[in-house]
């Protein structure tokens, strides 16, 4: 049996110099799991972007159209713990789809 693996290629999003967050981990993971014969192409699902409906399931609709636009206060930016920018919205939204 093989197993499913979702993965996209928006998992990855480019980070300043020296973020602690290890992003490339994910395209790492995937290259790793193909190069070493773990897991087949076929294996591996492509998730689509939710629709906004899925997201106002548990943000309010006020604060996604404001992370989406990049509009979110400083603070709540900082809470999120990542520099915002379109690359990182795209992989959010795809991460949840």
């Amino acid at each position: 049996m093989n197993l499913p693996i979702v993965y996209h290629q928006d998992y990855v999003a480019p980070l300043p110099d020296g973020h602690r967050f290890p992003m490339p981990k994910f395209g790492k993971l995937y290259q790793l799991l193909l190069q070493e014969g773990i897991a087949t192409p076929q294996q591996f699902h492509t998730p689509d972007r939710p629709p906004l409906d899925w997201l106002h399931l548990v943000h309010t609709p006020d604060y996604v159209q404001a992370y989406c636009q990049g509009t979110l206060e400083p603070k709540a930016v900082r809470r999120i713990g990542l520099p915002w920018s379109p690359a990182l919205v795209k992989r959010t939204c795809t991460a949840v789809g």
